[in-house]
């Protein structure tokens, strides 16, 4: 076992290989500052969405020593945390969940392994979900079969399936796989996640969670990053575990072999390979979704400009979501390592329209009549890898624009990677980063199903967010990107008749308050015009109450 350096090459190498994104050049838009008012207008009659119900999710993974910390629920509650993804990202395809054990890396002799924590097997993830009263986003393992001799295997996902939504009492065979392993049935699957653990550990106690109920987990991912398989990578194996081709014992010949057989590892393969596991697996379930791997698009070529189209090709008429990952932030010279503040956190404005403009393209062409069904996910967020970055602050401006901009343009789940990292959660104390009070910002904004309404500003350093909820109360967010001063907002909202009487909620990122809460309370001289100071790098919520 060679543990978490293993761990750093599967996450980092697969981050920094996929999403590089604009390294060779400096900031598009250099920082400016705000001068004089801004304007901001809300148009409660125009709603551009909805707060899908699991949105705000976070990334979980079996190498997080503290995924069963007992302080973890109520944090991940507080902060508004509905949907956790697992088993992480380039662990995805080499974790076995009905063993809590990896595939030997790229055919290793001697094998080397990923490190999971003690801990972070399966039971004890959804036991963790069970307590936060939500939901999670899994990802099946498609790059390697519980053998390690070859790819992932249909039957394989489809027992996981059995495991967290079947009937114990259900008799439905799934079969062998094509190794010849046996996955018996969906009821011996719910059967031991019903069952309570024995005295005697037979190594299956972890599965053993005394949960009769089905968890009802409907989003389900096949694969992680597979357009990373070595397909692509003329130079190299490519950074994601992909057994549908076999790895040689010289890196070098490897990567021959694995750039030559194009049929095994092609966007076709892989696509075609989603609609088997689509089959297999709602064959156990009919209501989950499947989702299949993009290369996030327009911003990324380097993995090849074939691999989405002929993906949905194979199964574009079939998928219920697509999975996309998005790192952003230019590096500045003069050594490329220093993140551009700047670039990162005009991101959402300038790179989700083409992105979006993109995606629903390929949905139009590709989709047929199942077009305007598919769904968008967004399973890894953050901003780009091993950038050396001067103020961690930025983390929670950019999360707080980035959740809310995904969602009005409807993606049904978007997790920050990752739940325990400084940004988010310290894995030593649990302290809360940046991330988590944005997180928690919008958590105070937007309740689940909430209209996301049309706001608008007139400067592009002050971002505004804005949800009306179902009693008719309107929510806006205000975040101010200039790092030295303060914004006078003049706030006009249309549509509605608001009191003049609200709350208000501050959150200063670079001086984080203590505890787990932002500051802020009721505040008057509100209603449908008002003006509000918004300091520099924060993040404002007003709460307005509709006029009885």
């Amino acid at each position: 076992m060679i543990g978490h350096s293993l761990h750093s090459h599967l996450i980092c190498a697969a981050i920094f290989l996929t999403f590089f994104l604009c390294t060779v050049r400096p900031s598009v838009c250099q920082q400016q500052h705000i001068e004089g008012p801004v304007s901001v207008t809300v148009d409660v009659s125009k709603i551009h969405n909805y707060v899908a119900p699991r949105a705000m999710g976070m990334h979980t993974s079996v190498y997080d020593n503290s995924l069963s910390d007992p302080k973890l629920p109520e944090l991940l509650i507080a902060a508004g945390i509905t949907t956790l993804r697992y088993p992480g990202g380039g662990y995805a395809d080499i974790y076995h969940w009905s063993t809590n054990k990896a595939t030997k890396w790229r055919g290793t002799d001697p094998p080397q392994y990923g490190y999971i924590a003690a801990n972070a097997d399966v039971g004890h993830f959804l036991q963790l979900v069970d307590k936060i009263h939500g939901t999670a986003i899994i990802t099946v393992n498609y790059g390697s079969n519980l053998a390690g001799t070859g790819g992932g295997e249909p039957a394989e996902a489809a027992a996981w399936v059995a495991y967290t939504n079947g009937d114990p009492a259900d008799p439905k065979v799934l079969g062998k796989d094509s190794t010849g392993y046996d996955w018996k049935t969906v009821g011996y699957w719910a059967g031991l996640r019903a069952a309570a653990a024995l005295p005697q550990d037979d190594g299956q106690n972890f599965l053993r969670i005394a949960h009769p109920a089905s968890f009802h987990i409907l989003y389900w991912e096949i694969g992680n990053e597979l357009f990373g398989n070595g397909y692509y990578d003329k130079d190299g194996e490519g950074f994601e575990e992909d057994l549908h081709a076999p790895y040689d014992k010289d890196p070098k010949e490897s990567a021959r072999q694995r750039h030559k057989l194009r049929k095994d590892l092609s966007p076709e393969t892989y696509g075609n390979g989603v609609a088997a596991f689509a089959r297999a697996m709602k064959a156990v379930d009919p209501a989950i979704k499947i989702g299949a791997v993009l290369n996030t698009p327009p911003f990324d070529n380097s993995w090849g400009l074939d691999w989405n189209p002929g993906v949905l090709k194979a199964c574009g008429k079939i998928i219920d979501f697509v999975v996309i990952h998005w790192y952003t932030g230019n590096l500045l010279p003069p050594d490329w390592k220093v993140l551009d503040d700047a670039s990162y956190l005009s991101a959402p404005q300038r790179e989700l329209p083409d992105m979006m403009a993109a995606l629903l393209e390929l949905f139009r062409k590709y989709g047929g009549e199942n077009a305007q069904r598919i769904q968008l996910t967004v399973t890894e967020l953050g901003s780009r890898p091993f950038a050396k970055i001067d103020d961690p602050s930025i983390h929670g401006l950019f999360v707080a624009d980035a959740y809310l901009s995904l969602m009005e343009d409807g993606a049904a789940n978007i997790d920050w990677l990752e739940l325990h990292k400084d940004t988010f959660l310290s894995e030593k104390d649990e302290k809360p980063g940046p991330a988590y009070f944005a997180l928690q910002m919008i958590h105070r904004l937007a309740h689940i199903n909430a209209s996301i309404l049309e706001a608008k500003s007139n400067n592009s350093l002050l971002s505004a967010h804005a949800v009306q909820r179902r009693d008719g109360s309107v929510g806006l967010m205000l975040i101010n990107k200039d790092p030295k001063n303060s914004a006078t907002v003049k706030v006009k909202i249309t549509g509605t008749t608001l009191s003049a009487s609200g709350s208000l909620f501050d959150f200063d990122a670079r001086n984080p308050p203590s505890g787990y809460i932002t500051k802020g309370g009721p505040s008057a001289g509100l209603g449908n015009e008002f003006s509000i100071q918004v300091a520099p790098y924060s993040i404002s919520d007003v709460l307005l109450l509709k006029t009885q």
